[in-house]
């Protein structure tokens, strides 16, 4: 048996390993008489053996490259670590020159070291690049360590190199997060701070230091950051640090303050952010930056005044479009309320005309029959039935009249004051007893110039109104003044600018309900019961104030009182009007009676014509129409006056009246009318028109008037 390792144990109980040769012994016949045993003590080398091989383990699954080289720079040996670093192989490299993995412009760097290694030293840590198969570079930090024989001889070297690529990449990337940052921090101005919760320590850079007014490297403490704080965001700012202390809390503390500078007195804006760090639940660091913020806040005060401005700008701007607005539909509405009226009005002129040539055959008639009736007291009383219901109608007519302004105005200089007073007896009797009458009269009114008898009827109609609104009893007030108007009034009833004499009937009644004020002045429109009112009260009013040159105000409060107001013109300022001359002046004694031509296409109306004429004495010829009476003129009929209608079909009264002036401008003529256009008339005389219904002695006046 040869060369056979076995354990053995020594005299001292130390264990070994052993390696056993056995010799046998044979005698001349060949059989083994005995053996001769050789144990070699190998525990040394077996250690030995056992450490190189853990040794070579440990090199060859290190990740750093371990390489050995002898003294000329040849590669010896070659870890996996060197393989996955290098990409080589190791029989690609083992036999080659170390340089194959030095790029060519570090070639004398190997030179160096291995004269260093010939010397004996050690090269440690030393970062360097090396280059890998594919010919890319990569960073390494090189350990070199020299070899050495039995007698202490260097006779090559072993290499460690470590891959660093990825940490020069990391620090390399970590020297360019810090660059910019501080390059962000500088060009943002921000400055740095820190602080101990526990000790209340503060660690500020000068940046911060200069936010607080300090100089450069000035000492800082908590109470000298307190003290520069502005005292009316001090406790604002003291509770944000309490939150952002608190465990409970996410530690973020961010908060916009101002600071007064410690040695200039700057007061400044700071905007800080910063957060805290918790340790067990109790905070042990604070970290934060901070950035003065004045001209930004400068710059947002500017802007909040401006948006203020401009806000402010906008609200007046839609105040003022919703007034506009308000105006067009108040303007609308009066349009259409004016339209509304003026449509009525146009009806109720041609309803009166109509009812005019009723009324005159009734009262015509009736008042001849009264003249020529027996002394019967039942047909008398009759005929004065008759007579007084046709003049009550020919009243309706008139304010029908004065609403469309179509009445026959005679306006005259009068003193309303004195108007007032004179109807003061009439005025009180038509009150009721808890009704108390007081008057309000300007001392230096100024004379109005307006139509007296029909003053005097919206003066009464606006009592009687007035007191039929206050049931329960109350106060009336009468008030003149004079009124001047630069702008022009709301509401269709309303004066255009100019001087008038006012008059108020003011009462403290139920007032208007706002459904019912905007038909106030509509004709027949009332609210009262049947039979007491025939809703023509306001509507006269309202005819006659435009009629004669000026309007209403009608102001109410439910609840409260209404109070009128009628703008009469002033006799300084109304536009020159025909002097009428006196009757006395105006009729002279006609001693012949003369034939007076009559043209009415209403058969009834010239019938009882004929009959009141003849009953003056006149002789008259009846026609039916302006081109039959022409005929009768042209073929030589004698005639010293003609009575016309104004509206008949064919020809009216104004177009007969203009024909008859171009051929017999002497021939006089009188247009009877039931309504009146104003505009169409204003060219003849008021003596040459008659109102329809009239009576014997008004129809003489104006015979006798024409023929002077």
């Amino acid at each position: 048996m040869r060369e056979q390792e076995v354990h053995i144990e020594r005299p001292d109980g130390a264990r070994g390993i052993a390696l056993v040769n056995i010799d046998v012994i044979k005698d001349s016949d060949g059989n083994i008489v005995g053996a001769v045993n050789c144990f070699q003590d190998i525990t040394e080398r077996k250690s030995g053996e056992e450490a190189a091989i853990r040794l070579a383990a440990i090199i060859e699954s290190s990740d750093d490259a371990i390489v050995s080289k002898d003294l000329d720079g040849t590669i010896r040996s070659w870890n996996g670590g060197a393989q996955c670093i290098f990409g080589y192989l190791a029989e690609e490299v083992i036999g080659k020159p170390i340089t194959i993995l030095i790029p060519p412009d570090l070639h004398n760097e190997e030179a160096a070291i291995l004269e260093r290694l010939r010397r004996g030293e050690r090269i440690g840590s030393y970062e360097t690049v090396r280059r890998r198969k594919d010919g890319s570079p990569v960073d390494i930090s090189l350990t070199v360590s020299p070899l050495k024989n039995a007698e202490g001889r260097v006779i090559g070297a072993s290499k460690i190199a470590r891959n660093i690529t990825e940490r020069l990449y990391a620090q390399r990337a970590l020297r360019e997060s810090e660059a910019r940052l501080q390059a962000a921090v500088d060009l943002g101005r921000l400055g740095c701070y820190a602080w101990n919760p526990q000790s209340n320590e503060l660690q500020w850079d000068d940046m911060v230091r200069a936010m607080w007014g300090l100089p450069a490297g000035a000492v800082v403490d908590y109470e000298v950051w307190r003290s520069c704080v502005h005292p009316d965001d001090l406790a604002r700012v003291e509770a944000a640090i309490q939150r952002c202390a608190d465990p409970r809390s996410d530690g973020i503390y961010n908060i916009e303050y101002r600071v007064i500078g410690n040695t200039d007195g700057v007061e400044r804006w700071i905007a800080t952010r910063g957060q805290t760090n918790f340790e067990n639940g109790v905070p042990a660091s604070f970290f934060g930056v901070a950035q003065e913020i004045t001209d930004r806040k400068r710059i947002e005060g500017r802007l909040e005044r401006r948006v203020e401005e401009r806000t402010r700008e906008l609200q007046e701007s839609n105040q003022q479009l919703r007034a506009q607005v308000e105006q067009r539909e108040l303007a609308e509405a009066e349009a259409q309320q004016l339209q509304r009226l003026d449509a009525i009005g146009q009806m109720t002129s041609g309803l009166a005309h109509d009812f005019n040539n009723l009324l005159s055959v009734v009262l015509t008639n009736a008042r001849m029959l009264s003249r020529n009736l027996r002394d019967d007291p039942g047909d008398r009383e009759g005929i004065e039935l008759i007579l007084g219901a046709a003049e009550r109608g020919a009243n309706l007519t008139s304010q029908l009249l004065a609403f469309s302004r179509q009445q026959g105005l005679e306006p005259q200089v009068i003193d309303l004051n004195s108007t007032i007073v004179k109807m003061s007896s009439l005025l009180n009797a038509s009150l009721r007893g808890a009704i108390q009458l007081r008057t309000n009269l300007a001392a230096d009114l100024c004379p109005a110039f307006v139509d007296l008898t029909q003053i005097q009827s919206v003066i009464l109609n606006l009592v009687l109104n007035a007191r039929d609104a206050m049931r329960s009893g109350g106060t009336l007030t009468l008030e003149t003044f004079n009124a001047i108007t630069d702008k022009e009034l709301s509401g269709p009833a309303a004066p255009a600018p100019g001087k008038y004499v006012g008059l108020t009937v003011r009462d403290t009644g139920m007032g208007i309900p706002d459904d019912v004020l905007p038909r106030v002045f509509e004709p027949f429109f009332t609210t009262k019961g049947p039979g007491k009112g025939s809703g023509l009260g306001l509507a006269q009013v309202f005819g006659f104030a435009k009629q004669s040159g000026g309007g209403i105000e009608l102001k109410t409060h439910v609840g409260e009182g209404t109070s009128v107001t009628v703008f009469l013109p002033c006799a300084e300022v109304v536009p020159r009007v025909r002097e009428r001359e006196s009757d006395a002046e105006q009729i002279s004694t006609v001693e012949l009676k003369p034939c007076i031509l009559v043209i009415d296409d209403d058969r009834a109306v010239l019938r009882s014509t004929l009959r009141v004429l003849e009953a003056l004495g006149y002789a008259a010829v009846p026609t039916a129409s302006g081109q039959e009476a022409l005929k009768l003129i042209e073929n030589g009929l004698k005639i010293e006056l003609v009575l016309a209608d104004f509206a008949m079909p064919e020809m009216t009264g104004v177009e007969f009246a203009n024909a008859i002036c171009a051929s017999h401008p002497n021939l006089p003529v009188i247009l009877v009318t039931g309504y009146g256009d104003r505009e169409t008339l204003e060219e003849f005389r008021e003596a040459q028109i008659l109102r329809k219904p009239y009576d014997e002695n008004g129809l003489r006046k104006a015979i006798l008037t024409a023929l002077t």
